[in-house]
């Protein structure tokens, strides 16, 4: 009964082709979708396909002679922004992927 099982691989053939048809379609609208966050005075956007989009500085928050705070603040900004971006992202790719981690997404 070898041949009996062809019919499911032509299945999974066909789920596998529609299941890359989403995944494409959820990378295009990750690049649309913005994740900010803001850490002591620098805010920082980034998008759902992990690409930096902005960074915002405060001018109240640049005290003169210490670039190690906003250094620390910028570093923070882009760490939380990034975190929920890859949140966003999952959250996304769960639905198609059924929560089976796909390597090289990101």
């Amino acid at each position: 009964m070898v041949f009996g099982n062809l019919g499911n691989m032509g299945e999974m053939m066909k789920m596998a082709k529609e299941m890359q048809g989403q995944l494409k379609r959820i990378k295009e609208e990750l690049k649309h979708d913005l994740f900010e966050a803001s850490a002591g005075g620098v805010t920082a956007k980034i998008s759902g396909d992990m690409e930096l989009k902005e960074i915002k500085i405060d001018p109240q928050a640049v005290e003169p002679n210490n670039l190690s705070k906003i250094e620390k603040s910028v570093k923070e900004a882009v760490g939380y922004a990034l975190k929920d971006a890859k949140d966003g992202a999952a959250r996304k790719l769960k639905g198609v992927t059924g929560g089976m981690g796909l390597p090289g997404m990101f």
